[in-house]
């Protein structure tokens, strides 16, 4: 039988064509892989902080209890104003998130203030 070198190269090059586009779809499910961790880690940054902030809102409530008074307001807005997909939302949350650890921590300083004086 005789083989034509023609049909034979185009075989190599369908081959060729083929594995390529393997390689294409590898890389596009490494990229989508790498996509979907990307955000599975920022869900979980999200989820961390939002219970930071219930933890805090917790011991300032304590904090005020013990202090008698209403004067410490925590004034959380990221939630209520910026949607979770938007690009600051982390960074937002996460400001917040630091200014409500400031506040319970000035309002516990005043507890320790005002019973070691007493």
């Amino acid at each position: 039988a005789v083989v034509s070198t023609q049909s034979t190269g185009e075989e190599v090059e369908k081959l060729v064509a083929h594995k390529m586009g393997w390689r294409g779809a590898v890389q596009d499910l490494d990229y989508f892989d790498q996509q979907i961790r990307i955000l599975e880690r920022r869900n979980a940054l999200i989820e961390k902080l939002r219970r930071k902030q219930f933890e805090l809102l917790r011991e300032l409530k304590q904090a005020k209890v013990n202090l008698m008074s209403s004067e410490y307001k925590a004034h959380l807005t990221v939630d209520n104003t910026m949607s979770e997909n938007s690009p600051g939302y982390l960074s937002s949350l996460w400001k917040e998130t630091n200014q409500l650890q400031l506040l319970v921590n000035t309002c516990k300083s005043r507890v320790m203030v005002e019973t070691s004086f007493m």
